[in-house]
């Protein structure tokens, strides 16, 4: 009886382990999309890279006095940051969603990776502490929706083709994407609200130790 238990256990641990290959993918290419970015600021050389984003000394100076209007911030970021997502959702139905959202991801992942090695090289542990308060908490909200809408492209791919079972009626797709589209684009705008609004004062109460 023991051995069963033990057998019925290892059995349920192997199949938790056990991970679609566009997932594997998926963590693998954000990761080397992280190093490569963290190689990429060394290469370049701290003078080349020292003033990009929030590491930017002219930046630093004036965004500790001036008064962020969160209402025209929130606006300018919609149009930085929604066309790719509805680029995204465009794509969702086809076989490029899947591959378009592992490229958003690892560009995250290098651009994450580039502005660390940055920051650290210009200001050592105050750096890291800048670029992560540059970035939350917005970016726990677009992640999500990142990872989220590849894990929606693939079912929805798999549904329309209807892989291991009768193909699913378009129009069940169609509605199931668009529901899923409805809710990810609230998730998003709300790491736009929040980098409009919280992490200005975020990053005013950092800069104070600068």
């Amino acid at each position: 009886m023991k051995k069963m238990l033990r057998f019925s256990w290892k059995q349920k641990s192997d199949g938790a382990r056990t991970q679609p290959l566009w997932v594997k993918i998926m963590k693998a290419f954000l990761l080397i999309s992280f190093v490569a970015g963290i190689f990429a600021a060394n290469l370049m050389g701290r003078e080349a890279v020292s003033n990009a984003g929030v590491l930017n000394d002219y930046f630093i100076e004036k965004f500790q006095y001036a008064r962020v209007d969160g209402q025209n911030l929130f606006f300018y970021i919609v149009g930085e940051r929604m066309p790719l997502l509805l680029l995204l959702f465009a794509l969702v139905f086809t076989s490029f969603g899947i591959f378009g959202g592992i490229l958003v991801l690892g560009w995250q992942g290098f651009s994450v990776g580039f502005m660390l090695s940055t920051g650290i090289a210009k200001y050592g542990i105050k750096g890291i502490v800048l670029v992560l308060g540059g970035l939350f908490p917005q970016y726990l909200f677009y992640l999500a929706v990142y990872v989220s809408y590849c894990y929606v492209a693939v079912f929805l791919r798999r549904r329309s083709a209807g892989e291991g079972r009768e193909i699913m009626d378009r129009k069940l797709v169609y509605g199931m994407g668009g529901i899923s589209f409805a809710v990810l684009l609230l998730v998003f705008a709300a790491g736009i609200f929040l980098e409009s609004y919280v992490n200005p004062m975020i990053l005013k109460n950092i800069l104070k130790i600068f």
